[in-house]
């Protein structure tokens, strides 16, 4: 009987690792706001309900050496999985920091208490859109169901490092700025149209102090676009997290 005890043991163990670093990097969770004690409990229920529903037998038990190397392998799918979702993340916050260097909002910086960052307007402000979108199209739910999928596509402790996952880590850091500058587009677009205005205004009329006079302009022109493109821009950020669930797939994949 204590084997089997041992086994179950094990296996739970491993489960919350994996469970708990998913939850660790994602940009809702790293922060002060949400405690540890907080994340060690919702990862204590997850690695319940995985554990009761969904995840694969260990053949052990094993050793403590060997369950520790176990321990680190599932925190590295764990922590994978996790930087995938983060990144998606950090394509909006690359677009907002682009605009608001564009419109000149970058200045005035104050700490973002979720990213525990020095921010501007508008970069919190995309923040706290990005959050309102995952959760109001769904998107936890999309990554708890990757979580349940990571269990049945990589058993606990097969993970198996290749040439195809450095490649992949690699594309999608670089998509953070092509993606960003996309989100961004049309107040990028229109800032720019707007400097390459002021800059001809100060050839013909040199008496304009465009550094003063222009910025008052930018920022009108600037929530007047915001305002107009925010449908588009909330559609832009909910198809990054509605393709989520293939591409956790595709990381499972590369990883056995």
């Amino acid at each position: 009987m204590t084997p089997d005890i041992g086994i179950d043991v094990q296996r739970f163990v491993l489960i919350f690792f994996r469970i708990l670093a998913i939850l660790w990097l994602l940009p809702i969770f790293a922060t002060r706001a949400v405690s540890m004690p907080y994340k060690a409990g919702l990862s204590l229920i997850l690695s319940y309900t995985v554990y009761e529903f969904g995840s694969p037998r260990l053949d052990g038990p094993y050793d403590a050496i060997y369950l520790i190397v176990l321990i680190i392998k599932e925190v590295f799918i764990g922590l994978t999985i996790s930087f995938f979702v983060r990144t998606l993340f950090m394509m909006v916050f690359a677009a907002a920091e682009m605009a608001s260097l564009q419109a000149g909002f970058s200045f005035a910086r104050f700490m973002d208490p979720i990213t525990m960052s020095q921010v501007s307007v508008l970069e919190q402000f995309k923040n706290i859109l990005t959050i309102l979108v995952f959760f109001a199209i769904d998107a936890h739910h999309t990554l708890i169901r990757g979580i349940f999928v990571s269990f049945k596509e990589l058993p606990l402790g097969g993970v198996i490092l290749n040439n195809n996952l450095m490649g992949y880590i690699t594309h999608i850091t670089g998509r953070i700025f092509s993606v960003g500058l996309k989100i961004s587009a049309p107040l990028t677009v229109t800032l720019f149209i707007v400097e390459l205005a002021l800059g001809l205004l100060s050839r013909l009329i040199p008496q304009i102090n465009v550094f003063i006079e222009g910025m008052p302009v930018k920022i009108l022109i600037t929530m007047l676009v915001l305002s107009f493109s925010l449908g588009i821009t909330v559609t832009a950020i909910a198809t990054l997290f509605n393709g989520m669930e293939p591409e956790i797939l595709r990381i499972m994949r590369y990883l056995v």
